[in-house]
């Protein structure tokens, strides 16, 4: 009904302010009525469901019907033994979920959608939730619609809403009343939550939140989009079936063979479902997803979220790193260091300026202040609090230039009420400048500029300052107009290098006065902004009146950063929009090549073609000037050449580049359109989160490498000893009992402990690795099933030897049991590093592998001596010689696998 009613009747049904917005007082009473404005969310498992899940695994189910089978045939040792394992295995997996449950939960909470609206006459930035209906808010391009409501206010405003309506193009919108029967998709008097902004601005008046908003009628609870599985974890899915089918198939035939030896059907039964249980790396695929959840908490740590688990993997590869330079490569503590005009150098240390400043004057520095401050869109939020609480909200140039007007003693309300506002055209990467038009009155202090010749405009610009002198026919000096010689103009271009030169950014301000722009209603840029030739006419002939120089800082950790960078092998690139000069001061203060032939501008890449450009590629370590369209460009060629590539962003229009590169990285004071379209979220806009997210993206793949190492190459050795035994007639080496046992207390906690192992020493050192590198290499092949199995053989002829001596066989049991827990126990310590021998690295580094490996012995311990376990796992205490041999063994496992560590990584370099 909403869109059948006139902007004066929503504000008096809303009981509304349209121009000041709701006071606090009102906002809490609706709060209370309405309740907050977000959406039902999926609510994460709980631990209970969590729990009863991990019973739904086919294994399990092959477990409890062995234990029916075995109550059945009043076997109530094997049986408690079965069920004991069902459990334990439960608390395994409930352990490795819950926790990765978590750690996803808390990723999704960071990131809130937060919205500018108009409360109490101030301009503030709250969280869309907060918002209530009778609200104010601004609408702006990238950012999402934080609630239904009507338009006030719509230059120029495009909103793409195929969220809702399915319509891929953008809805060009109005504030004219529409028909009572209008169709939704044509309510173009209308803004609906979760659509986005493509361009242009509004304002708007909350109607609906919640679960009353268009999106929340059409379902009443929104789920979000599962997550895809990285092709890591593919893999193991692909590995662990193969493996599972190939055990299920050896263990039926162990069964067959055992059977038709003659062999107890009982014991054969439970031993093939022991081998099956125990040799199919049924935990695998959850290790990873646990390995991955965990690298992403840990960057998240570092100030960067990652939106996908694939980017965790990808991290680890990256070789290119795209970075732009203001707020990510620098502080983004923008800060004016002085106004440069024709007649003055008026300097500022970013606090006060080096000398007294009349406001009130036709002076020229004074106009480029006031041109700067009404062209901004920073606003204070909190203006009634002491100048040093105040809370300035906009980009970063643009806080500048408001604090740097307040400090002259300028006022932006007061300005607007002299100079009231008709119209404004953002700052646009395409075009490179701000404008602001402004009616002049006889009482304000340009009256002078109107008298002249009738004007009753007056256009403010801010931008590049090649595209604004190109533009300038005149030149201001205080407060009169002289013609923009060759030789001025010739001098003012050198100012601008210079200024560059020293790495501060550059913007220039000029005006020109109009008198044939009809000032209405209808907003002067509205059909111009997409119109560049009309732009072109409309601005041009200006009068220049000066430069404003920025200084931003660079960041004290970056030089180090991308120390880091270069010596792990990775790239690091500048593209910016920024003046080439200041970008090459940057780079040169990084130690970046910042000769001629390392820059290019984007104009001149436009000019080159895919052949000429993919020539001059490698040379090329500073963009200047770029566009976002040629960002993707950028991207292309180096995914042509192989290479995996980072690529910064935060405007509406960096989403295609963002999405084509393999790790897009969006600022934290990007617009959502920039986030929704990445993979990592620099939460602080720093560069050394991206550098620390590729560390332990590294760590990622050597931790999913390790866990994959140690739990596959545990498959082979009950079915060598089974199936070795049968063949030849033997006893069984192993009762069930104690293969069910040693898996799942001996073995399962020490993979689990993998996951948490932290990053080796030297990870930045080593060049990108190949994302077409596979996940199992030659090395891991090589003590998978080359040592896996051989060593298995090894302790198949212990039990030999150990039949011949005429030992007790419950005794050599004893020992088999003890031995393959033990080698577990070495053989996971081998496998923290296989970058490096156990003799140059801490083995002990890992704590959680440190507890795992106590609780295994201890529990081996158990099982040999305590009675009610030997009774239970048929076990007998062990002598000295006994333990000799065991640890012998150990030993001997250990040497094996750190001599074939040593040949791969001293002999082939293939680690």
């Amino acid at each position: 009904m909403w869109h059948n009613f006139s902007v004066e009747e929503v504000k008096e049904k809303l009981k509304t302010d349209l121009e000041n917005g709701l006071s606090e007082k009102e906002v809490k009473e609706r709060q209370k009525k309405f309740g907050l404005n977000k959406l039902p969310e999926e609510k994460p498992l709980s631990s209970l469901r969590i729990f009863l899940e991990q019973f739904r695994s086919p294994l399990i189910y092959i477990l409890v019907v062995a234990g029916i089978i075995t109550l059945i045939l009043r076997d109530f040792t094997d049986a408690i033994v079965i069920f004991g394992t069902v459990f334990l295995n439960t608390i395994f997996g409930f352990f490795q979920e819950n926790k990765t449950s978590k750690i996803l939960s808390e990723l999704k909470k960071v990131v809130k959608i937060k919205t500018y609206l108009i409360r109490e006459g101030q301009e503030k930035e709250l969280e869309q939730q907060d918002l209530v209906p009778g609200d104010i808010f601004l609408l702006q391009p990238g950012k999402t619609v934080p609630a239904d409501g009507r338009l006030i206010e719509s230059p120029a405003l495009k909103i793409n809403e195929a969220s809702l309506t399915g319509e891929w193009l953008s809805a060009e919108k109005k504030t004219e009343i529409l028909p009572q029967e209008t169709p939704l998709a044509d309510r173009d008097n209308m803004v609906y939550m979760g659509c986005i902004v493509e361009d242009g601005r509004g304002r708007a008046v909350v109607t609906e939140t919640g679960l009353k908003t268009e999106i929340g009628k059409v379902a009443t609870m929104i789920k979000e989009a599962k997550e895809e599985k990285t092709p890591y974890q593919k893999r193991i899915v692909h590995l662990s079936k193969i493996i599972g089918i190939l055990i299920v198939f050896v263990s039926f035939l162990i069964f067959v063979l055992g059977i038709a030896g003659g062999r107890d059907l009982s014991q054969m039964f439970l031993t093939a479902v022991a081998m099956a249980v125990a040799s199919i790396p049924q935990g695998l695929p959850i290790a990873i997803t646990v390995i991955l959840a965990l690298g992403m908490q840990r960057i998240l740590k570092k100030q960067g979220l990652v939106r996908k688990m694939i980017a965790a993997e990808t991290l680890g590869s990256t070789s290119i790193i795209c970075t732009d330079k203001t707020g990510t490569l620098t502080e983004a503590k923008m800060e004016v260091a002085g106004i440069y005009t024709g007649t003055k150098e008026l300097l500022s240390d970013g606090k006060e300026y080096s000398e007294e400043i009349d406001k009130d004057s036709l002076a020229s520095h004074v106009l480029a202040l006031k041109i700067a401050t009404l062209s901004t869109e920073a606003f204070i939020e909190n203006p009634e609090e002491a100048l040093e609480k105040w809370i300035i909200r906009g980009r970063p140039t643009e806080r500048a230039l408001l604090l740097a007007g307040i400090q002259a003693g300028l006022n932006k309300k007061a300005l607007e009420r002299e100079q009231p506002k008709i119209d404004e055209l953002p700052f646009d990467p395409v075009y490179k400048y701000s404008a602001s038009l402004h009616k002049l009155t006889d009482e304000d202090p340009e009256k002078s500029l109107s008298a002249t010749n009738g004007a009753r405009n007056i256009l403010y610009l801010s931008g590049a300052p090649e595209i604004i002198l190109e533009k300038s026919r005149y030149l201001d000096v205080d407060g009169k107009e002289e013609i923009l010689s060759k030789e001025k103009l010739k001098d003012l271009n050198k100012k601008c290098e210079d200024l560059a030169e020293k790495g501060q950014r550059v913007l220039a301000t000029a005006y020109r006065k109009m008198s044939n722009v009809i000032v209405s209603k209808t907003k002067v840029f509205e059909k111009l902004e997409c119109q560049m030739s009309n732009l072109e006419e409309l601005v041009n002939d200006l009068i220049f009146v000066g430069f404003i120089a920025l200084h931003d800082p660079l960041r004290k950790e970056v030089k180090e950063a991308i120390k880091t960078c270069q010596q792990a092998g990775m790239r690091p690139i500048i593209v910016t929009g920024d003046h080439r000069l200041t970008a090459k001061a940057i780079a040169k203060e990084l130690g970046l090549p910042a000769k001629e032939e390392n820059i290019i501008e984007g104009k001149e890449l436009e000019k080159l073609s895919d052949e000429e450009f993919q020539k001059r590629l490698e040379k090329i370590e500073i963009y200047a000037r770029v566009e976002p369209r040629q960002k993707l460009r950028i991207v292309e060629a180096w995914q042509e050449k192989g290479q995996v590539v980072a690529m910064t962003g935060d405007g509406i229009n960096d989403a295609p580049a963002l999405k084509r590169a393999d790790i897009g990285v969006a600022l934290g004071s990007g617009t959502d359109v920039a986030k929704e379209a990445s993979d990592l979220i620099l939460l602080t806009n720093n560069f050394s989160i991206i550098v620390a997210a590729v560390e332990e993206g590294r760590a990622i793949i050597d931790n999913i490498r390790k866990t994959v190492t140690l739990l596959v190459s545990q498959c082979f050795s009950e079915i060598i000893l089974i199936g070795g035994s049968i063949i030849g007639g033997l006893p069984l080496p192993i009762l069930p009992v104690q293969i069910l046992w040693e898996n799942l207390i001996e073995g399962s906690p020490q993979g689990i402990a993998l996951a948490f192992e932290p990053k080796e020493k030297g990870v930045m050192e080593r060049k990108p690795e190949n994302p077409k590198r596979p996940l199992l290499t030659r090395q891991m092949k090589t003590i998978i099933f080359g040592f896996g199995i051989f060593t298995s053989f090894i302790l198949l002829g212990v039990f030999l030897w150990l039949l011949s001596r005429g030992l007790p066989l419950a005794e050599i049991r004893t020992i088999i049991f003890a031995a393959l827990a033990i080698d577990t126990v070495f053989y996971a310590f081998s496998c923290k590093d296989l970058r490096k021998n156990i003799w140059q690295y801490n083995p002990f580094s890992n704590l959680y592998l440190i507890g795992c490996m106590v609780f295994s012995l201890s529990m081996l311990l158990i099982a040999v001596y305590i009675p009610i376990f030997q009774n239970l796992l048929k076990t007998v205490p062990l002598n000295f010689f006994a333990w000799q041999l065991i640890f012998g063994l150990g030993i001997l496992n250990l040497i094996l696998i750190e001599s074939t560590k040593w040949y791969f990584i001293t002999k082939t370099k293939e680690v």
